[in-house]
């Protein structure tokens, strides 16, 4: 489940762990209801990929343990300590302290903030002054429930917040949920906005709060009714449903969507991918290995990763330049036959009324499939500052773990422009230099006792937006400030906003699709979607655990051929 270029970096970090931490699991077995000739249903799908996330996890370091509980075979267990739901995740702390608690698939931003989580309990830093102070007010324990997305940054942020008071204080009881594996609780608890923090049982507010507000709220929930909301971060909510013009959050995959009916394609195939990346080309050998007939659409225009000088982490193609990846594959795919590249955007993908899909293309051509694989990645929105375009891929990345290597020892800027906005953390960035400059928007506050501690490590501060990036044929020399200052760099990491591609707002509407709360595609934990034979791979879903976008499009494609003779069509 986690890519091994992930698991190196986690085994490097949990190195310096002080002491041994044990993760409890809960989970649930598959039903003993058999329905002869089909296979046995879970009640809990997440359970399976939560697993095996944290075997994964585990594995890295002898300090890691993972003890797993049978939710209704240990329901004694379950009743102590206060398990609600599967899959769900504990560290249990010493002192009769409630146990900090995850509910969900630990995946996306989550399990940035897990990780995280698990490297501070063994030994919790203590709080600021100010923080202690406030924190020193509780009466009683406290309950902390976060309920988000785990793709959206700001809900991370979220859950963040609440443990850090959980490991700060232990009277303070944490739990988190995930919303992609319980979308039924947003009807339930009636939430309109995410992610909503939920204080001491009946009090709740949607947005980020920072840690001193948020006990500050917590403190003022025990003593009164009708405690004053903490200020939140602005833009911090997303909207599920929403109004006119507000972002929008869906989580819900079972809502009924009639789609109109199309007469089917006179020409077809069994699968069609629309994507010809990594992920598309790996679903496509394992299908036509297994005597499917498959289609593969790739559009014309350059794609994501056209400024790459190649691929890195992946064994076996270490260097290699993008376009020679796709040359070797499609060689690999051409020599079992079966399947047929397309140079065509699809704009149209609907339902037929013999069930399959018909894939419309920008020319108006018209395929037939059984199944069809959304494979085509995102875009991402760089931002409208000049020199950044010019050095992107060359001095200007996004992914350490991608290009840091190339750019080792040199003088890296680190660049988070707005409140929540993704960006490379400042330690992590030691694995590649020493010499590190933080570069923050003027509409970011970096609390004095974190920008200390980043001074305190040799990392330099610089607070203002970028407006210029200056540069010689792509490489870096400086950057400009809109104070005017001019800081030398000679590589700047800076995480681009990410957005869908257009595609995926049309099938939104026409299938009744369902997104995330950034207008992803949202699937379960099989990457289906919503939609009844489509399905999603690689970058298209807005997850960090879709790092490895080949084995992405290959679960999917395995996933297909399992099923396919239990199929009433087939």
């Amino acid at each position: 489940m986690i890519p091994e270029n992930v698991l190196a970096a986690l085994r490097q970090r949990f190195d310096t762990l002080q002491a041994p931490v044990t993760i409890d699991y809960f989970h649930q077995d598959e039903s003993s209801l058999v329905v002869p000739g089909a296979p046995p249903s879970s009640p809990c799908p997440a359970c399976g990929p939560t697993k095996e996330t944290l075997e994964d996890l585990v594995g890295v370091s002898q300090k890691l343990r993972l003890v797993t509980h049978d939710f209704n075979a240990e329901s004694q267990l379950v009743e102590n300590w206060g398990v609600e739901r599967v899959p769900a995740i504990l560290l249990r702390r010493g002192g009769g302290a409630p146990p900090l608690r995850y509910y969900g698939l630990p995946a996306g931003h989550f399990f940035e903030v897990l990780i995280e989580v698990l490297s501070a309990f063994p030994a919790p830093p203590s709080p600021p002054a100010a923080l202690s102070e406030v924190l020193n007010g509780l009466t009683e324990t406290l309950s902390l429930i976060v309920v988000g997305s785990m793709g959206h940054p700001a809900a991370a942020q979220a859950v963040a917040n609440a443990y850090q008071l959980a490991l700060y204080s232990n009277k303070i009881e944490t739990a988190v949920v995930e919303i992609e594996t319980f979308p039924e609780l947003v009807q339930q608890n009636g939430l309109r906005e995410l992610p909503a923090t939920i204080v001491a049982g009946k009090h709740g507010f949607s947005g980020v709060a920072t840690p001193l507000s948020l006990a500050q709220f917590g403190v003022e929930a025990q003593q009164s009714d009708s405690p004053t909301a903490p200020q939140v971060a602005p833009g911090s909510s997303v909207a599920i449903g929403g109004e006119a013009g507000a972002e929008t959050l869906s989580v819900s995959q079972d809502e009924e969507h009639e789609a109109e009916l199309v007469d089917p394609a006179e020409e077809s195939v069994d699968v069609a991918i629309v994507g010809g990346g990594p992920a598309g080309l790996q679903a496509a050998l394992v299908l036509v290995r297994a005597r499917k007939s498959v289609a593969v659409f790739d559009s014309s225009a350059p794609s994501r990763n056209a400024a790459s000088h190649g691929v890195h982490n992946f064994i076996g193609f270490e260097g290699m330049l993008p376009e020679d990846l796709a040359k070797t594959a499609w060689e690999q795919i051409n020599a079992v036959g079966g399947a047929s590249l397309r140079t065509a955007e699809v704009t149209k993908v609907e339902k037929a009324n013999d069930g399959d899909f018909v894939l419309t293309t920008a020319e108006g051509e018209k395929l037939g499939a059984h199944h069809v694989i959304l494979a085509f990645g995102h875009l991402d929105a760089l931002p409208d500052i000049p020199g950044v375009a010019e050095c992107w891929g060359k001095s200007v990345i996004s992914c350490p773990f991608c290009d840091g290597y190339e750019h080792r020892d040199r003088s890296w800027g680190l660049v988070v422009p707005s409140a929540g906005a993704k960006a490379t953390p400042p330690l992590f960035a030691f694995n590649w230099t020493d010499n590190i400059k933080l570069f923050f928007g003027n509409g970011v506050e970096l609390p004095e006792e974190i920008a200390n501690a980043l001074s305190g490590q040799g990392i330099e501060l610089h607070q203002g937006d970028i407006t210029s990036v200056n540069h010689e044929d792509g490489l870096i020399s400086s950057v400009t400030l809109a104070g005017g200052e001019n800081v030398p760099i000679e590589t700047l990491l800076w995480s681009p906003d990410e957005l869908p591609v257009p595609l995926v707002e049309r099938l939104s509407r026409d299938l009744g699709l369902v997104v995330d709360n950034a207008g992803f595609i949202a699937v379960n934990q099989l990457q289906q979607t919503n939609v009844e034979g489509i399905w999603a791979a690689g970058d298209a879903i807005a997850s960090t655990m879709a790092l490895d976008s080949a084995r992405s499009g290959g679960a999917v494609a395995m996933l297909i051929v399992q099923g396919w003779f239990e199929e009433p069509a087939h």
